[in-house]
């Protein structure tokens, strides 16, 4: 190989930095800040996958408040239904628990732009993403309500997200959020009030399965990651010996 070609092939080289988002790439403070929060949310959330039967059977109301889970309050409703205060304070703290990170994610999407929402999905937006993509930025209001249906399969996170991107107002996301938690919350607390434990059961068959996608999901996750890692790896040594 002559000393042009090693040149060539030098500056043809695959940095693994340039597969990152600018702002992991040249991160000021308030993307480190931004980025350790997300984390932060992450590992949040796995820690309380382990113990989420036991809070959900035992510790119902500390389950609402960690996570605002929509079956403890149906679980609550149905063994509550002559304390109404109590059922209206039980909608409001899982109504805020379940909005008390968006505020971040509005801040990533205003910080980071449309380079976050990218690497939310992996740096695959899927095909419904694709399609609803311009009405999101378009109907915030109507985006976010439609992520708030139950089983919707539209992540609040994202439509938030874009809400910071779009400079939506903050405080009208805000509001957004609370009403359509509120009324999902609702929800839930009808469900709960009206049919009582023969729902329960149902949900709670649902709700482990849910829980057996989250793992499977999790571990897909990791594989690709592991994967994609060692192609590059072996691309990486493969242009090495080359050179």
């Amino acid at each position: 190989m002559t000393s042009s070609d090693r040149d060539s092939a030098a500056t043809q080289e695959h940095d693994p930095h340039e597969d990152l988002p600018s702002f992991l790439r040249e991160p000021d403070r308030i993307d480190k800040i931004l980025y350790a929060s997300l984390m932060a949310m992450a590992v949040y959330g796995f820690a309380l996958i382990p113990f989420r039967a036991v809070l959900l059977l035992e510790h119902t109301f500390l389950h609402t408040w960690l996570s605002g889970s929509n079956l403890s309050v149906l679980i609550l409703a149905a063994k509550n239904p002559d304390r109404p205060w109590f059922l209206a304070f039980v909608v409001l703290v899982a109504a805020l628990s379940t909005i008390k990170f968006m505020p971040l994610f509005y801040w990533m999407g205003k910080k980071w732009g449309p380079e976050f929402i990218t690497m939310s999905f992996g740096g695959y937006p899927p095909r419904w993403f694709r399609k609803m993509e311009a009405f999101i930025y378009r109907r915030i209001d109507v985006s976010l309500f439609a992520s708030f249906v139950p089983f919707s399969p539209i992540p609040a996170t994202i439509v938030v997200g874009i809400g910071g991107i779009a400079r939506a107002k903050g405080w009208l996301v805000g509001a957004y959020l609370f009403i359509f938690a509120v009324m999902l919350k609702c929800f839930y607390l009808y469900l709960g009030l009206t049919f009582g434990p023969s729902i329960q059961s149902s949900l709670e068959t649902i709700d482990k399965y849910v829980m057996y996608i989250t793992f499977a999901l999790i571990g897909w996750m990791f594989l690709s990651i592991w994967w994609k890692n060692s192609k590059k790896a072996k691309v990486g040594a493969g242009d090495g010996a080359e050179a």
